[in-house]
């Protein structure tokens, strides 16, 4: 029998181990997800039951000091510091994010704005950087404010045309919402960058001359050799994936009622600053052909661009008086969102 660390059987099968969870990490993701659902869902009667007795006129992510707090309000704010290492506010109306507190940036990792020189504003809100008649960023305080790499992340953020509140996003899942699978692995992720590495010999081979020493175990150098082929057979055998009878289904597809296509498709790399956006448009009848193509600011996820990418598209097809469209895209997360639509 082989012995291992619980530790290393808990980690990921691509990373070795069995894939068990850690239950003090697995039961703190599973907080985080109840704290994720009173920022996400505030009018709910959960939400609304511990805002009116923790949190009256604050967020939940505040570190308010509440008396005589119950156990299960303490187990829930116990997970904020996991959820803060992905948090990111998105801009509505912008009314209630802090400009220089708040976590409303895209970088590597969201961050508050960075002030150019001395901060003469330390309760500044994000609307107020907004110009409210046209719903644009206002250049000039921000020129004022930050400087031009800041300003360029800033004017990147996309503004809502209609006023409504700052939804939270977590960057960590593609959706943009919080994800017991993805607060596990960030955790994961977190405990083996704080583990300390071993310096000097290697352990795992003194722990097997220990224990050969006191078993007294010394085996035959030819049984060892045999003992070895047998099991590398073994594991030979059990890599052999067996074949799986064919069925011959054809694919159900629904009939294509709009002739005319639009290709959408959104580029994006991690070591550029910057996205590009591009859609094509063909009209089968009347063989003719429309594109369009940008850049944007990018953003912190892949989906970002093809999202942004479908949106105009949807755009410039109104613009041409385009109103039934077949839209085309090769990403499949982007086809399961609007699909099925968050209400």
């Amino acid at each position: 029998m082989h012995w291992l660390a619980w530790r290393k059987l808990c980690r990921h099968k691509r990373d070795g181990g069995l894939g068990f969870r850690v239950i003090e990490d697995f039961n703190t993701t599973l907080l985080a997800k109840q704290l994720w659902r009173l920022m996400d869902n505030p009018e709910s009667l959960f939400a609304k039951v511990f805002k009116g007795r923790y949190y009256r006129n604050s967020s939940p992510m505040d570190p308010i000091r509440s008396y005589s707090s119950s156990y299960g309000w303490q187990s829930i704010i116990s997970a904020r510091p996991l959820v803060q290492k992905g948090l990111i506010k998105r801009v509505g109306s912008g009314s209630s994010i802090s400009v220089w507190y708040d976590p409303w940036i895209s970088d590597s990792r969201p961050r508050s704005a960075i002030c150019k020189g001395f901060n003469f504003y330390p309760q500044l809100m994000v609307s107020q950087l907004i110009n409210s008649r046209s719903s644009t960023w206002n250049l000039p305080l921000l020129h004022q404010l930050f400087e031009s790499e800041e300003i360029a992340r800033i004017t990147g953020i996309t503004i809502a045309t209609s006023s409504k509140p700052d939804p939270c996003g977590w960057i960590f899942t593609k959706t943009g919402r919080y994800t017991v699978k993805s607060g596990y692995s960030l955790l994961q992720e977190l405990t083996e960058a704080e583990a300390l590495p071993v310096f000097g010999p290697d352990t795992r081979k003194l722990q097997a001359q220990s224990w050969m020493v006191f078993s007294n175990d010394d085996q035959d150098p030819r049984d060892v050799l045999e003992s070895a082929i047998t099991e590398a057979r073994a594991w030979a055998a059990a890599q052999t994936v067996p074949a799986r009878e064919s069925r011959n289904l054809v694919p159900h597809t629904e009939p294509n009622l709009v002739a005319e296509w639009c290709q959408v498709d959104g580029a994006w790399k991690d070591t550029d600053c910057r996205v590009g956006l591009g859609w094509f448009n063909f009209n089968p009848d009347s063989g003719s052909v429309l594109v369009g193509a940008c850049n944007l600011r990018r953003g912190l996820s892949p989906l970002q661009p093809e999202l942004e990418a479908l949106a105009w598209a949807m755009q410039c097809m109104l613009v041409h008086n385009k109103r039934r469209m077949n839209f085309q895209t090769d990403c499949a997360d982007l086809v399961k969102m609007v699909s099925t639509p968050r209400v």
